[in-house]
């Protein structure tokens, strides 16, 4: 009787102890970040038949079991995720949000300002001093745009360093992890280690922050961790790494790949969440977008002025240069087509209509037997180029081929993406301000063509009409009388009339009129006032902006998307909350509750010794009456 007193409660204090020591280690762990709550879990013993009857041989400790519930944590994973992605995408969009306020008023300012200097011109249009100011004033447009598209550059780059240091924290993770999962092979079998685990899900927890993560069993002491939608990091006690690649077919634009032993697999940047994918999104989409539309704007306003200039008589009666650099020089139209290394492909990309022009980066592919264009929202059609070279034309720019693309190619053009970069004043003499008109009041004109000199000979004042039906123009004299025979409108190339050569385009309407005058007259502004109405004319989106308005509709739309940023972050903290929370009923520590176990098993403790005392009194008792 005796002894199975003694073993009960010798039983009953060392379950009481170990309950008190885990009550212990958890109150130690209340602060420690990533820490589940520990408990003891206590079993009856098998029981003994005696007698025809049952009898309980007491109690033992059978596992430490670890708070942790499969699908709060995913839930947390995915949420941390989410918040992580909205966290940095507003921090991204309230940079680049706080450095176009601060060129808000920058560059319209500047635009107004050279449009007020070219009203001044207008009043004096032989005054030097003037003239200068309006070469100034168009210096320090070119500068705003130029520091604008220098700033989302270097904006690009550094972007691309946080992935790259991103990156080496994963791929550490992956290591860490896999460390993890060799000391869990090693853990004996008749349990888990739990505070393995824990450090398990922290690192778990911090991948979630740069990638979206699924963790699933692998067997029963390792796990499968995979990011995005199914890219495996770690398998077991095997880990993969992420990399930066070159990507195609512009090598700057760098992809993410997945080295899984020799191969290599690439990873689409919208297919990763969490941090990573904001970087990616910011980089490619956000930075692309607003280097474009500053872009736009440079050859909107370079272009419509260098046009105008060309319209005008200079001081020197000279057909006026360009005051920017030409938005069609050879060289920027060769950049504007991205060649992929190794091709032998030559394309270049010419502006011609900057009313239609669009945004955005467009890919050409062939595949031996045609073109196919896609556009940036993603229509695609085919494009058949004719001519010598052969040339198609599309959104308001025109793609001459002087060397063919090789089949599997593809090309990206980029229409805008680079010109507020290279807008900059080329004209160095005041004096070569177009401010005279040479089209006269006698022009009569209702379509949208243009007539253009390109050079002055002996022929000073002459007429160009078109037919009333539109299918022929004629070149005339002032008094009506035919200088050259009618033939086909528009003409295909330069039209030579006594040594005067000029251009005409397409778009005029039946009976239009351009009369042109080559005679220098001191004091004409004609021109002048036609670069005045610039700053109101709406060049642009169809004719529904102004160049200005392309600009302010840039600042408000990521005014627009950090505002719907912000909103997200708000909607993911309120998620993330809630998850914690949901673990913290499970896996966190509680003090009160922890208190409470405290006295509970210190009362077992002590009704358990009290137990082996009895036994022991019963003991000596037998002891002394068999005396």
């Amino acid at each position: 009787m005796a002894f199975d007193l003694l073993s009960l409660g010798s039983q009953g204090v060392l379950t009481a102890q170990r309950q008190l020591n885990m009550t212990s280690h958890n109150i130690n762990n209340v602060n420690t970040e990533g820490y589940s709550r520990q408990s003891v879990v206590q079993e009856t013993n098998n029981p003994t038949w005696w007698g025809g009857s049952q009898y309980g041989t007491g109690v033992h400790a059978a596992e430490v079991r670890r708070g942790y519930d499969q699908f709060a944590t995913n839930e947390l994973n995915l949420t941390t995720t989410n918040l992580s992605y909205a966290t940095e995408r507003e921090g991204q969009l309230g940079r680049l949000d706080n450095m176009l306020a601060n060129s808000a008023k920058k560059i319209p300012e500047d635009m107004n300002q050279w449009y007020d200097a070219v009203k001044a011109l207008s009043d004096s249009p032989n005054d030097m001093g003037s003239r200068k100011v309006v070469l100034e004033k168009a210096k320090l447009v070119a500068a705003g745009l130029n520091d604008n598209h220098t700033i989302l550059a270097q904006q690009k780059t550094v972007a691309n360093d946080v992935l790259a240091r991103t990156l080496d924290r994963v791929n550490d993770i992956g290591k860490e992890l896999v460390d993890i999962h060799k000391a869990l092979v090693k853990t004996p079998a008749s349990g888990a280690d739990n505070d393995l685990m824990d450090r398990h899900q922290n690192l778990v927890n911090e991948l979630s922050q740069y990638t979206k993560v699924t963790v699933t069993r692998k067997n029963d002491e390792v796990f499968n961790i995979m990011i995005g939608s199914g890219h495996t990091l770690v398998s077991g006690v095997e880990s993969s790494e992420l990399r930066m690649v070159s990507g195609k077919p512009d090598p700057q634009q760098t992809q993410l790949a997945m080295v899984e032993g020799k191969s290599l697999k690439t990873i689409r940047n919208d297919d990763i969440g969490g941090k990573l994918a904001a970087l990616f999104q910011y980089r490619d989409e956000t930075l692309s977008h607003g280097m474009d539309e500053m872009g736009r704007i440079a050859i909107g306003f370079a272009h419509s002025v260098n046009e105008l200039q060309s319209q005008g008589l200079d001081l020197n009666g000279q057909v006026g240069a360009n005051l920017f650099h030409d938005v069609n020089d050879p060289g920027s139209a060769a950049a504007r087509a991205r060649i992929p290394t190794g091709s032998s492909a030559d394309l270049k990309v010419y502006i011609e209509d900057i009313n239609a022009l669009k945004i955005g980066e467009y890919n050409l592919t062939f595949d031996g037997s045609q073109h196919t264009l896609i556009s940036p929202d993603g229509h695609r059609q085919t494009v058949i180029p004719s001519g010598t070279p052969p040339t198609f034309s599309m959104d308001g720019f025109r793609v001459e081929m002087d060397a063919p693309i090789g089949a599997g190619e593809h090309i990206a053009l980029r229409p805008t993406r680079n010109a507020a970069g290279e807008i900059r004043v080329t004209l160095g003499d005041p004096a070569q301000l177009a401010a005279q008109s040479y089209l006269s009041s006698a022009t009569k004109v209702n379509g949208s063509a243009d007539l253009g000199i390109t050079a002055a000979g002996t022929l000073n004042e002459f007429q160009v009409a078109v037919s009333p039906d539109g299918s022929q123009f004629a070149v005339l004299d002032m008094k009506g009388n035919i200088l050259q025979a009618p033939q086909a409108y528009p003409p295909a190339t330069e039209v030579n009339v006594g040594g005067t050569r000029f251009t005409l385009t397409g778009g005029a309407m039946g009976g239009d009129l351009f009369a042109v005058n080559l005679n220098s007259a001191s004091g004409d502004n004609g021109n002048l006032i036609k670069m005045q109405d610039l700053q109101s004319q709406k060049l642009m989106d169809n004719g529904r902006s102004t160049v200005i308005d392309v600009y302010e509709g840039l600042n408000t739309e990521i005014g627009v998307q950090k505002a719907s940023a912000a909103r997200l972050k708000e909607v993911g903290l309120v998620e993330k909350d809630a998850a914690e929370s949901r673990v913290a009923e499970i896996s966190g520590v509680n003090m009160d509750e922890e208190a409470a176990n405290m006295m509970k098993f210190q009362q077992a403790y002590m009704a358990s010794s009290r137990i082996m005392t009895v036994a022991n009194e019963t003991f000596e008792t037998l002891l002394n009456a068999s005396r």
